[in-house]
């Protein structure tokens, strides 16, 4: 009897314990930034943006229109991936958090093939606002980047 109590004792403890906490968001941001690079560096804008984007996203690229929604975004990476993006790296140098926000700021470096163009290499910053899911999980809400060239 006392070994069955013993046993009803730990299954009691253990549906009493708490769940995973979500990781921290510094953490949990530079992990994004590794799925973002290495789903932008496979040309895979889907994984790309089932990884880093929320649902109801924005990003801000220069010289264009605000791109929302996780499927026009998508859309965007894609052709700029099909058009003869061969690498991307971030370095996210600053990050900030309060309750279920925060944010990234840092550096990108890209580098790009077009077809029938001279290679470019392009480096920039960026800010990213993050939200916790209700999941847990964090997700870029509103991206927004910019080169660091001189307008020609």
């Amino acid at each position: 009897m006392a070994k069955k109590k013993a046993t009803n004792q730990v299954k009691t403890a253990q549906k009493k314990a708490p769940a995973a906490k979500p990781a921290h968001a510094a953490d949990a941001i530079r992990q994004l930034d590794a799925e973002f690079m290495k789903a932008g560096n496979a040309k895979n804008a889907a994984a790309l943006v089932k990884a880093f984007y929320a649902p109801d996203a924005v990003l801000m690229p220069p010289n264009h229109a605000a791109v929302e929604g996780r499927d026009k975004i998508a859309g965007f990476l894609q052709g700029l991936m099909d058009g003869g993006l061969t690498s991307i790296k971030l370095e996210t140098t600053t990050v900030a958090s309060a309750g279920d926000l925060a944010y990234g700021r840092g550096r990108y470096t890209l580098a790009l093939s077009p077809p029938g163009g001279a290679p470019v290499q392009d480096v920039g910053k960026y800010v990213v606002v993050y939200r916790r899911q209700p999941n847990g999980a964090w997700r870029a809400v509103s991206d927004i980047f910019n080169s660091d060239q001189p307008t020609s």
